[in-house]
């Protein structure tokens, strides 16, 4: 997919809708989730978007969290408008720690 198309998916409302859903989706196991092996860090950052997340979901479609997931969904190239829920729910929960800002530091 070329970049010009992936921008273009970042800005179809039916799509980011389903992205807005998917994270929905992942912030609600994340804030469940236990510490397990994360560091302290990298846990309360990744419960801290879960938050986030949780409380702007109803927002509207152009919150700062919601663009922040559809263009991490998006730069993925096998992703489009029509990709499986399931595919969609993979990349985000796959890019959740990037958003959440955790970096190999954490």
């Amino acid at each position: 997919m070329a970049f010009a198309d992936q921008v273009a998916l970042t800005k179809d409302s039916a799509f980011r809708d389903r992205v807005r859903m998917a994270a929905v989706t992942a912030a609600v196991l994340v804030a469940g989730e236990a510490q397990s092996s994360l560091s302290t860090t990298a846990y309360l950052k990744r419960q801290g978007l879960a938050t986030r997340v949780l409380a702007a979901a109803g927002h509207g479609e152009h919150s700062e969290i919601l663009d922040m997931f559809v263009w991490a969904v998006s730069q993925n190239g096998a992703i489009s408008a029509a990709s499986l829920d399931s595919d969609i729910q993979f990349t985000v929960n796959s890019v959740w720690s990037d958003c959440a800002g955790v970096t190999v530091l954490d």
